[in-house]
Parts: structure tokens; C-alpha cells; sequence
């Protein structure tokens, strides 16, 4: 049985210490997701694009079965504001998602993200100059059919909702991720919750269903590995539930949804 954590960041110095413990817990697929928190111009975006595509294939090596996401992480705005002027702000980002699509499009890597927008407050220009990327990202990416991770403030219902009216009104009606969601299983208005994999979410997800994603976000960081969540956490909620009775076929049917939402 496939078990995927669908949002892993790694670090080349933490690659054997994820593997160590996601593998023997029983874990065999993972959603790999650029750091890209430190980039403040299109060549470090570019670069750090290349350095996970590079990882993926490390892992790959190792036996896991990877899924790539790379693009602009939405936070850089405020740093990158402070440095020269929104306008200019937002041509690097548009340039960033242009170049991450492009090696979509080359099959070297399957979705963008994590993108959006920051998940605190902010001003007034900083959450239009947001609003004018997210806007970007779903009308670049809807024709070519290419998957979104969002990184957002959280969301409830209403919230997930107002995501694909936007997302629709640039074209955009499917492929679209919550990363870090809350369990909004339904009335999400065809948002993909991707859920921390805690024992209470593990146990309120409609397992035998597709349309969700269970995640760790662990953030590649060997020193503190607790941050988020811990690498073995999907497989351990997967190896508690079976030991409580659920029926592996559900789980599976349920795992497997993210070979056909990212094309693997």
C-alpha cells in the first residue's frame, strides 16, 4: 500500500534522516516542496528550483516515489518590498512562477507551490500586490492544467470558497490545494484539503473517499524535527488506524488519489 505525506520540505543535509524515519515507518511516497523562504530574485528562485528537482532525484534513488512542487513562497513579498518597489516586487514573482511552469511543463517537476498568499496580516499593499500574483498563478495555470498549493491564513468553509471564486474568475475551476487545512472535507467548493496528519484528523477523514491529503509539513530541519509535525507522522496515523479497525482498501483507495491529482 502507497502511504504519502503530501507536503515535505528537504534539505540535502536531511535526506537520510527523513528517509531513516519515514521508511521504516512505512512511508513510500512524498509531495517534496521547495524552500524557497531565503529567495529574493528570479536566479535563487531558479536555483533553489533546481536543488529540489536534484533532491526528488536523490530520493528517488533511494527508493521513494516523489511528487515535485516548486514556486515562490508568498512571504518573500514583505522582505522583498522593503528592498525596492511592489511593482518590481511582483514582475520577480510573476517571473518566478513563469520559470517553476516552464519545468512543469518539461515534466520536471508536477505542481506549483507553495504559493499565495501570507497567513497573517499585512498592509494594504502587500495583500493587493498578493492578490495581483494569486491572480497570475490561476491564469497561468489553468489551461495547462497544472496543480496549485496554496499557502494561505487559514480558511474555513466560506474561506476555501472565496479561493475558487477568485481561482474561477481567472479561469482556473480545479487542481487546487489548502496546505495546512483544517479537516473541511465537504462544502469546500472543490478546494483539496491537505490536513496535518494528526490523530484527530487521521480519524475524522472519509477514508475510501478521494479529495484529500494527509501532510506533515515537516520542514527539513534534522536539528528540530518536531517543528510541524515529524517525518514518520502519515504512516504512523496510517499503521493507527488499521490497528483500530479501519479497512486497508479504504486507506488505499484514499492514498493513492495524488497519483492521479499530480499526473504520476
Amino acid at each position: 500500500m502507497r502511504i504519502f505525506d503530501n507536503h515535505v520540505h528537504l534539505r540535502s543535509s536531511s535526506i537520510d534522516f527523513f528517509l531513516n524515519a519515514f521508511k521504516k515507518a512505512g512511508g513510500t511516497s512524498i509531495n517534496l516542496v521547495n524552500l524557497t523562504e531565503d529567495c529574493f530574485s528570479l536566479e535563487e528562485f531558479k536555483r533553489r528550483y533546481e536543488e529540489t528537482i536534484n533532491i526528488s532525484r536523490i530520493l528517488r534513488e533511494k527508493g521513494l516515489e516523489v511528487v515535485v512542487t516548486i514556486g515562490p513562497y508568498p512571504v518573500n513579498i514583505i522582505t522583498m518590498k522593503e528592498r525596492m518597489e511592489i511593482g518590481e516586487t511582483v514582475e520577480i514573482y510573476r517571473n518566478a512562477v513563469d520559470a517553476a511552469i516552464r519545468l512543469i511543463e518539461e515534466q520536471r517537476a508536477n505542481a506549483i507551490g507553495e504559493v499565495g498568499r501570507p497567513h497573517f496580516d499585512t498592509s494594504d499593499e502587500i495583500k493587493e500586490g498578493s492578490k495581483v500574483i494569486m491572480e497570475y498563478i490561476f491564469q497561468s495555470t489553468a489551461e495547462r492544467d497544472i496543480p496549485v498549493i496554496l499557502h494561505t491564513e487559514s480558511l474555513d468553509a466560506r474561506g476555501m470558497c472565496d479561493i475558487m471564486e477568485m481561482a474561477k474568475k481567472n479561469g482556473k475551476r480545479s487542481l487546487i490545494v489548502k496546505h495546512f487545512s483544517q479537516p473541511i472535507f465537504s462544502n469546500n467548493c472543490g478546494i483539496v484539503p491537505s490536513v496535518p496528519s494528526g490523530r484527530k484528523n487521521a480519524r475524522a477523514a472519509p477514508w475510501g473517499e478521494k479529495g484529500f491529503f494527509l501532510e506533515t509539513d515537516f520542514a527539513g530541519d534534522e536539528s528540530n524535527p518536531n517543528f510541524v509535525l515529524p517525518p514518520d507522522s502519515v504512516p504512523k496515523r496510517v499503521a493507527m488506524l488499521i490497528q483500530e479497525g479501519m479497512e486497508e482498501e479504504k486507506i488505499s483507495k484514499s492514498m493513492d488519489y495524488f497519483l492521479d491529482f499530480y499526473k504520476m
